[in-house]
Parts: C-alpha cells; structure tokens; sequence
C-alpha cells in the first residue's frame, strides 16, 4: 500500500500528524531549484504532487530558463510553480464540487469531445493520436479522465456565474471619470513607411571629385525612391513595390501611431511632419526609412460614449471574477487543504 493510500485511510489528528513528518521528509524539496516529487498540497482526499506542478508549467519552464538565470530564475520558478499549484486545488475543490452535488456527465459526451480533438490535432486520424499519447507516457484512460475533469471545470465555473450580471449606467460613468486619465489619446500621426535593410556589402563607386568611395547599393535605391516621391510618384505603390517592411502589402500603411509605440529616432522624424509632408531619408543602425504624415491628430479626451460598450465589458468581466473568486472562498472554507509549497 503507498503512502497515498494510506493517507487517505488516515483520520483527525493521526492523519495530520502522517502530514506534518511528510512535511519534514518532503521539506527539502520546498527550497530546489528543481524538485522531484513528493507531496506538493493534500485538498480533502486527493495528493498534488510536485511533478503534477511541473507538468502543468514544463512550457513555461523551459521558456523562463532561456531567459533568466541565477536568482531571478529561481523566483520566476517559484512564482510559476505556485501559481500552477493554487490552480490544482481550485480544480479539485471544483471536482469535488460537482461530484458532492451529484451531476455528471454521460459517457458519450467525453467519447464526442475526444473525437473532435482527433479531428482537429490529427485530422481523424485516432491511429497517430495514440502514438503521441504513448510517446507522453498517458493512457487512453488517463487521458479521458482529464477531458472529464476540463469538462467538469469548464461546466462549473459557468454554472456560477451564469445569474445576469448588470453593469448600470452610473457604474460606467463612475468608472470613466476615476480612471479618465486612461481615455487620454496622445498625439498621433497617419503614418506610411517604406523601408529598406542595409546591404551586407558596400561597393565601390568613383566620387565627385574622382575619389573611390565605398557606398551601400540599398541606400542609392532608397535615394532614387526617395527623388520619385518628391517628383510627384505614388507613395503607397512605392511601397508595395520596394518596401522590406511587413506592411509592404498594404502601402507602407501603418495608421494611426503615436510616439509610444515608434521607436524613438523614428518617432522625432514622424511628428516633425505636415500633413501631407514626406521625411528625407532617415538611415538609422538598421536600415533607411522614407516616411509619409497623411494627417496629424492632437492629443485629446475620448469621449464617454465612444468608450461606454469597452467599459461596460471592463466592470462585466470584474465582476464574474468577483463572483468566480466569492464561489471558489465558499469551496476553501468548508475543504481540508494542507499545502507543503
């Protein structure tokens, strides 16, 4: 008998003393950079365990270890791996939610689930959906026993928050003006770019003076773009037709900019401009830019109406997740949850 079972034979203060040795036993692995296994949290008669946790965040684990390291890494794994572990319980407390009030769900609607997963990951084939199960080391049962419980949760977080949230007038514009300063729109200009890479060679050309001189081929192309522009050329059609950048296909199109979301040597040249005025051609570590100011506009207030559907959005979504957050409070309350993270 493992000490899973055994556990969950256990009753009162025997079983929360078996607790407290695992804890020692098990303590070790609290501070690792990388644990095992072992006992992570028990919630009423079910065992997380560590390798449960770094299951369910391996992605993201393996993302953060290419971008951090000493320190910050291990606080970035932490903080992963005890977000993934307050998600287990809450998965749990809400299994044990819907178990405790009876429902179920038939057989066949798993069966129907699965089926459309084989249709959409494997295009039908069930044949290649079973080998990728087997080379994960999950069974075809294990795996129906997670649709079940993905189901379960899905089916009880919208059972409690299906009552008719209404978000009143007042609310949204008592949010409006405690948060006006975030409907500010900044300057912003209607800018189209074309863009050039630099050359990887210079060639060698012969000056005004009769000198050689090393010139980058991309930048006299840009310079001939740039003499077309000013003599009267299509912009847009330049664009589609020269342009590096991935907005080639709509023109050099890039809307409505303001100078927070334009790298900052572009951004100088880009509010410098006119309506209707192109730039010279700005070379910058990267490659060279010709840019175009269709229009100008001055930063402003966006108007309550203009905002009230995006707002009312805003408060709807609070307060699900108030109420998802009262429901998943009245679980923990009446739970037995020790955790060991």
């Amino acid at each position: 008998m493992d000490r899973i079972t055994i556990l969950n034979e256990m009753s009162g203060s025997f079983r929360l003393a078996m607790l407290a040795i695992l804890l020692v036993e098990f303590g070790g692995l609290l501070h690792a950079q990388k644990p095992t296994d072992g006992i992570a949290a028990v919630v009423n008669q079910r065992v997380i365990t560590f390798s449960e946790i770094l299951g369910e965040i391996q992605p993201l684990e393996r993302q953060y270890r290419e971008l951090y390291s000493g320190l910050e890494l291990v606080n970035k794994l932490r903080e992963a791996r005890l977000n993934s572990l307050k998600s287990l319980v809450e998965r749990e407390l809400i299994i044990d939610e819907f178990k405790s009030k009876g429902f179920f769900f038939p057989e066949n609607v798993i069966d129907d689930d699965i089926r459309r997963h084989i249709d959409e990951r494997y295009e039908g084939d069930r044949r290649a959906f079973i080998r990728t199960l087997q080379a994960n080391g999950i069974s075809l049962s294990n795996f129906k026993e997670r649709q079940l419980e993905d189901r379960i949760v899905m089916a009880m977080r919208a059972k409690e928050v299906q009552q008719a949230v209404i978000i009143s007038p007042y609310q949204i514009e008592q949010y409006y003006q405690d948060n006006v300063k975030d409907f500010v729109r900044p300057d912003q200009v209607r800018l189209r770019m074309i863009y050039m890479k630099k050359g990887l060679f210079k060639e060698t050309r012969e000056g005004q003076d009769g000198e050689t001189v090393e010139v980058d081929p991309q930048r006299l192309i840009m310079e001939e773009i740039l003499r077309k522009v000013k003599t009267g050329s299509d912009f847009a059609n330049l664009a589609q037709s020269y342009s590096e950048s991935p907005q080639r296909t709509n023109g050099g199109d890039m809307g409505w900019v303001s100078d927070k979301t334009l790298r900052t040597d572009l951004s100088e040249v880009a509010f410098s401009l006119r309506p209707g005025q192109n730039s010279e051609l700005v070379e910058t570590e990267d490659g060279y830019y010709i840019l175009l100011a269709e229009d100008i506009r001055k930063a402003t207030v966006v108007s309550l109406d203009d905002v009230r559907e995006s707002i009312e959005n805003t408060l709807l979504q609070q307060e699900r997740e108030r109420l998802q957050q009262e429901w998943l409070d009245s679980l923990r309350a009446k739970a037995f949850i020790k955790m060991f993270f």
